[in-house]
């Protein structure tokens, strides 16, 4: 499985100098040839983790790889990428030909040398073991520098940047050991073994002409190669930009919301040509949208996230059907799940006349779940009293003013953590003396069954709004005063302020935690 790994993001963090945090700990792996859509509101931190991954920013903490080659400090030439940004950046005073042959002109192809007899020549590559000779020296000063850096680190006064500055120097240090020893491993290799001889040299016209026009077939733009960007329609244009990364033949294929400039016809069929494109070429891709239905219709697997963490890693149904909490429930999905507050009391949850008796495994995994919550508590409070006594320590012999007020602030922070995780821990207790405790619901439209003539369980609704989209009808609904949305067949009308009935299918529903909004069952 190993071998089938990629792309590897671990503990990858984002600061920007003015200490704002863009991305905490992204951790992931992505397989050879997969499509992973990356997906979140607007500041959630995915078209920063795609600019980190081409080289277009730098990391400020954790390691990537790629194909298994560590690639923090490649530069993004190095990284054999190929990049669609939202913008289709277009040279304007080329025409189509010119601007998908531009790069390959500027770029030169690695060829194998002949010996005489017209055979591949063999020969120890003297370039190749000067340059990991080379590279085996920056790695050997940089660890030197880590180990300066973690004995100076040790007298570090404030106690949390003290912990906090050994764990990022040690995980450097390891990384940077792991790429000394298959550095080493390389430099073997190339000393004992006889490897083809080759040259670089620019890219001949007949070549350039083959790989302009097989991309333009595909592209289905073969007939626009004379014209120019402002000649074309917004599709067109953003078929040319795909069409400059298709001739780089790269191993990763990155794009950023390549598709939001477009009407929203022609994103439905630009959707398919990339996923038809993708299957053809074979390389790995990760995709940045905002919008839920490209991930939905496009990615083998999704990344959602929020506010720099990732929320959630799964495939389509599974992020669909089995959301993680709240948030990824009711951001995934178009109307978005129905969240309603309820009770959980003598093993079943009433929603109005609706009654659920959970099955005994549900009830199980509702006792596991809050026995989960208060061990993380407890065990989180532990070490934010560990903080506290330090920092209370170090404040009672410190002299300077300015550091005193810092040590306080610490304090007083770390202190607001614990008493709030205390009064969880409370709750979650009191659940579990009462046997009864608030819970969230969750179920989508399509799951919701309305009707105009009452049954027994039903529960009695009133519309408020209503949309025909021809093949279905967006019921919107209030339930005191929640409001719901049901996805309903367009053979029945329903007109506002119709009193109409609502079922719910058992099988659908979600419970969630309405403290930490995490998925129960």
């Amino acid at each position: 499985m190993e071998n089938q790994i990629f792309l590897r993001l671990k503990n990858v963090n984002k600061v920007y100098p003015n200490g704002i945090q863009a991305v905490y700990d992204f951790n992931l792996l992505v397989n050879k040839e997969e499509f992973i859509v990356f997906v979140g509101p607007s500041g959630c931190g995915k078209s920063t983790t795609l600019r980190m991954i081409a080289g277009l920013e730098d990391i400020t903490r954790g390691d990537l790889y790629i194909d298994q080659r560590l690639a923090n400090n490649l530069s993004p030439k190095e990284r054999d990428i190929a990049m669609v940004f939202q913008s289709y950046a277009l040279y304007p005073h080329m025409n189509v030909y010119n601007n998908l042959a531009f790069g390959l002109k500027m770029r030169r192809v690695k060829e194998n040398v002949l010996n005489s007899q017209g055979e591949v020549d063999l020969k120890i590559d003297d370039q190749q073991v000067k340059k990991i000779n080379r590279s085996l020296k920056y790695i050997k000063d940089d660890i030197e520098k880590v180990e300066k850096s973690l004995l100076k680190a040790q007298s570090i006064a404030d106690l949390e940047k003290k912990e906090i500055t050994l764990e990022q120097l040690a995980s450097l240090q390891q990384s940077l050991e792991n790429e000394n020893t298959k550095k080493e491993a390389e430099l073997a290799y190339f000393m004992t073994t006889a490897v083809p001889h080759y040259h670089y040299r620019a890219y001949k016209k007949s070549e350039i002409d083959e790989k302009v026009r097989k991309a333009a077939e595909i592209l289905d733009i073969k007939d626009y190669l004379l014209a120019r960007p402002r000649e074309l329609s917004g599709g067109q244009r953003q078929r040319v930009a795909l069409g400059r990364s298709i001739v780089r033949n790269a191993r990763l294929f990155l794009m950023d919301e390549p598709l939001s400039n477009l009407d929203a016809k022609l994103r439905v069929s630009m959707r398919s040509e990339i996923v038809s494109l993708h299957r053809a070429l074979k390389a790995t891709t990760i995709y940045v949208t905002h919008d839920q239905i490209e991930a939905m219709t496009m990615a083998d697997r999704i990344v959602v996230m929020k506010d720099g963490y990732i929320q959630q890693v799964g495939t389509p149904l599974d992020i669909y059907h089995q959301p993680i909490n709240v948030f990824v429930a009711t951001f995934m999905g178009s109307p978005a799940m129905n969240i309603f507050k309820s009770v959980y009391d003598s093993n079943r949850v009433n929603i109005n006349e609706f009654v659920y008796e959970l099955t005994n495994i549900e009830q199980e995994k509702v006792v596991k779940f809050i026995d989960g919550q208060i061990d993380k508590l407890i065990n989180k409070n532990k070490q934010l009293s560990s903080y506290i006594e330090s920092y209370e320590a170090e404040k009672a012999s410190e002299k300077n003013a300015f550091r005193v007020k810092k040590l306080l602030q610490n304090i007083t922070d770390k202190t607001a953590a614990l008493n709030k995780n205390k009064d969880l821990i409370e709750q979650y207790q009191n659940y579990q003396k009462e046997k009864q405790q608030e819970i969230l619901v969750g179920i989508r439209p399509e799951n919701i069954a309305i009707s105009h003539a009452k049954k027994t369980k039903n529960i009695t609704a009133k519309v408020t709004f209503v949309e025909l989209l021809g093949k279905e009808y967006y019921v919107h609904l209030l339930i005191n005063n929640t409001k719901v949305i049901a996805s309903v067949s367009p053979k029945e009308t329903y007109a506002i302020g119709d009193e109409v009935y609502l079922d719910f299918d058992d099988n659908a529903l979600n419970l969630f935690d309405p403290l930490s909004e995490m998925r129960i069952s």
